[in-house]
């Protein structure tokens, strides 16, 4: 067997050394990528929140409800679609959010019942009082949502919690 040359040999450490970088370089690029796919995700999923949060405070300005808004739905189901690719692990976040939008619909879908059949029962029924408990429950579980998307992916410039969506 023949015997590497002095020469041979350094090429051949140079060219681990150059598979080695272009490795390294690679897993840095993947790893990149995919912390600026999540940081996109989050942002897009705290527009979405931002939108539909929006939608909850004007709840309590409408005269009659109609329904979910299909711009509301959109957003909520847009959300809903980030967390599920982006982020598994803040299913029971979404849970909770998802069981409050559940639990406000079902109480504006009953209001709007008894303000139609009763009006005088409606006005003495503290809805008022009661959307903003639901209200509270659902800033809650919006804010508890954005904060651990945060913690995933750090600070962001989107954010799910606008100080002007306040039902007045």
């Amino acid at each position: 067997m023949r015997a590497m040359s002095a020469l041979q040999y350094h090429v051949l450490w140079l060219a681990v050394a150059l598979a080695c970088i272009a490795l390294a370089s690679a897993w840095i690029t993947w790893h990149q990528a995919r912390r600026d796919l999540r940081r996109r995700q989050a942002e897009e999923a705290l527009d979405a929140l931002a939108r539909y949060a929006e939608w909850v405070a004007q709840q309590r300005r409408v005269v009659r409800f109609a329904g979910e808004a299909p711009s509301a739905h959109a957003a909520l189901v847009k959300a809903r679609q980030l967390q599920q690719a982006g982020f598994p692990e803040l299913a029971p976040a979404m849970v909770g959010l998802l069981e409050v939008h559940a639990q406000m619909l079902d109480f504006l879908w009953r209001q709007q019942l008894l303000r139609a059949a009763d009006p005088e029962a409606w006005l003495e029924s503290d809805h008022d009082g009661r959307f903003l408990a639901l209200w509270r429950e659902h800033q809650l579980a919006v804010h508890q949502l954005a904060e651990q998307l945060r913690e995933r992916v750090g600070e962001l410039a989107v954010d799910a919690e606008p100080e002007s969506v306040y039902p007045v």
